[in-house]
């Protein structure tokens, strides 16, 4: 029953966001979140990012974002997608809540990777932080390293 529960999940790439399709914004505090939210849409998409992104959803992979902005940058998030031509290849995004502000990138995304896999079967990763792809490994993902390409 259980593998047959997860041949019917879709076939699913996890997709950082900052690092991976777009240059990171720099110096996120709390202390300047509303500015840092309105410096995202200053980031440029990172080519190599967005062709293994549009590769990937030509092969049939549903692309699940989990990105460590906040929900204060979802806007600008959706502004910037469009802004590349890639909005379309959602599926799902995922940012930040309030309560996981004061932990590191890696322990959010172990957490929310525990829930996203009853969704979806991940088969990849795209990632730039090292401890972000460990997590991402251990949960059985193959990884890309972003800064491959930086």
């Amino acid at each position: 029953m259980e593998m047959e529960m997860e041949k019917k999940k879709p076939k699913a790439v996890l997709v950082d966001i900052d690092g991976t399709l777009v240059t990171v914004t720099p110096n996120w505090s709390p202390e300047r979140d509303l500015e840092w939210v309105e410096e995202t849409l200053k980031a440029q998409g990172l080519n190599k990012g967005i062709a293994l992104l549009k590769a990937f959803k030509s092969l049939g992979y549903e692309l699940v974002f989990l990105t460590a902005r906040g929900q204060n940058c979802r806007k600008n998030t959706w502004k910037k997608l469009r802004e590349l031509k890639i909005d379309h290849l959602v599926d799902s995004i995922w940012h930040r809540p309030s309560k996981w502000e004061n932990v590191s990138s890696s322990v959010y995304k172990k957490e929310m990777i525990k829930m996203l896999q009853k969704k979806w079967n991940f088969e990849w990763a795209m990632d730039d932080e090292h401890k972000n792809l460990i997590v991402m490994e251990e949960a059985g993902m193959k990884v890309i390293d972003a800064k491959e390409w930086w």
